[in-house]
């Protein structure tokens, strides 16, 4: 059973997601503590992800060659969310997908392939049937069509069956019905797809008369609306003026009573033409509700879609890695960027440079109020890639304390070598001058942090005390102690040489 879970969910095998869930009632979401591990995915993690040992195991759907043989909507809504209306959804347009319950009590929307496929495919694909089953804000997995190196790991998602049947997070049945771990994997076998399925895959779209516009207005103008009609108007404004450059005025208020439940005052009417009259405008594709029905590829072939207006991207996924100075991912229409510092996050001049440089596309300039809307919902969103073991300044720092402290002492050490720069060995305690090992080793190994800070380090983090004197003739030096440590074994094995041949 778990090899058929693992050859179901393979992914990134050099790193993983880790949740450990803080339970929320009343309706709330379930919130919880995750993060990336640069550690290997082994069997006894999608165990103990089945038996329901926390924490929970999140898998990175792209591998290292760009490829993945799942993708997934996460449809993050909760809190008496209609799983059986989705399904009926799914059934209707004849999609061959699994719908799971989510941790938060939404949905996650499956693609299963029988062989690896280009992540790009995948997006791409899951990106259409998001828009068109009207869940196109939701995010997308893989989330990312390449990793940029082997220190990217890109976003992992949490899987079903955490506690195997004793889940709230399982599959369900066409009747809507939970579906046990058996019930899943027969579920996976009847949707599965080859790689030329998924190609050729239609996703259908709803008839309408705004075929050659924004996708978004003709999902929306399926029923009469009742919310949004403000911003709906402004984008169907923009495709009239396209479509009909000389007389769109006159399409307004007829589009007002056809599609609005409670069409707007014609004063309101008349100001919005008189007020787009003076201006060219463009689409208003991250707003919602059309965002929610948004195929940025498709509207890009519509006759009066946005073609080739400079769109702001759509921005997702900020991950930050957890070094002393750290640097950050994010996702830009599906593409990885690297920041390099935090200013080129929260400032819209470096931030426009670092996409520009990397993946070829310059994003529009836009207003700084609009800008910070985006870095906030980011940064609120932020999930942390531990930095690999190691690499911390602290880390760095014990390693180095350890080093001069085996090395620099011996058996015959006496107290009195201190005062030469090395370590005295006296009751499971190193003693040492701290000038010593700053000025003699600390500085020779190009340590970058200056003398005071460093004394603090040793103090707060590697459990040096340093309010200590001894006594060494007529001086009274202050010294540092800390815990003796092991002194390694030598190892060392002289080279056997070949005895010379006299003659």
């Amino acid at each position: 059973m778990i090899e058929r879970f693992i050859n179901i969910f393979k992914g990134l095998e050099r790193a993983h997601g880790v949740t450990y869930v803080d339970k929320k009632g009343n309706g709330e979401k379930i919130k919880g503590k995750s993060f990336v591990k640069r550690d290997p995915v082994t069997e006894n993690l999608w165990r103990n992800h089945l038996q329901g040992t926390e924490p929970s195991l999140g898998i990175i759907p792209i591998n290292n060659e760009n490829k993945c043989i799942w993708g997934c909507i996460d449809i993050d809504s909760y809190a008496g969310f209609d799983h059986k209306k989705l399904i009926n959804k799914i059934k209707l347009l004849n999609l061959p997908l699994v719908v799971c319950r989510s941790k938060s009590g939404g949905a996650h929307v499956f693609c299963f392939t029988t062989v690896p496929v280009t992540a790009q495919l995948m997006r791409d694909k899951l990106l259409s049937v998001s828009a068109v089953l009207g869940y196109g804000g939701s995010e997308v997995f893989p989330k990312q069509v390449e990793l940029k190196s082997q220190e990217d790991t890109g976003n992992f998602l949490n899987l079903p069956y955490f506690n195997g049947d004793n889940t709230t997070r399982y599959a369900f049945l066409e009747n809507g019905e939970a579906a046990t771990l058996e019930d899943f994997f027969e579920l996976h076998e009847r949707n599965i797809l080859t790689p030329e399925q998924l190609e050729q895959l239609k996703i259908k779209r709803p008839e309408s008369e705004f075929s050659d516009g924004p996708p978004c207005l003709e999902s929306l103008t399926q029923n009469k609306l009742d919310d949004g009609r403000d911003r709906v108007l402004y984008q169907y404004i923009q495709y009239a003026k396209r479509k009909w450059p000389e007389e769109w005025s006159k399409k307004v208020n007829p589009f007002n009573y056809k599609y609005f439940s409670e069409p707007l005052d014609d004063k309101i009417i008349q100001d919005k033409i008189k007020f787009n009259s003076k201006k060219e405008l463009g689409f208003k594709c991250n707003e919602e509700p059309m965002c929610s029905h948004c195929d940025k590829k498709l509207c890009k072939t519509r006759k009066y879609g946005i073609g080739g207006e400079s769109v702001f991207p759509e921005l997702s996924d900020l991950q930050k890695v957890d070094l002393d100075e750290p640097y950050y991912w994010v996702n830009v229409d599906g593409e990885r960027v690297k920041l390099e510092t935090i200013d080129h996050l929260i400032e819209q001049r470096l931030f426009r440079r670092s996409v520009a440089k990397q993946i070829d596309k310059k994003p529009p300039r836009i207003k700084g109020p609009d800008f910070d809307k985006f870095t906030d919902l980011l940064l609120a969103g932020i999930e942390i890639i531990k930095a690999p073991q190691g690499s911390s300044i602290i880390d760095q720092l014990k390693d180095h304390l350890e080093e001069f402290c085996t090395n620099r002492t011996a058996k015959d050490t006496t107290k009195a070598d201190i005062l030469r720069g090395n370590v005295w060995t006296s009751e499971g305690k190193h003693h040492f001058i701290f000038a010593k090992f700053f000025h003699g080793y600390l500085q020779r190994k190009k340590w970058g942090e200056k003398s005071q800070p460093t004394q603090q380090m040793l103090k707060e983090h590697c459990e040096c005390k340093d309010d200590n004197r001894i006594t060494i003739g007529k001086k009274r030096p202050s010294v540092m102690i800390v815990d003796a440590f092991e002194k390694p074994e030598n190892t060392y094995q002289p080279k056997q040489l070949k005895p010379k041949d006299p003659y």
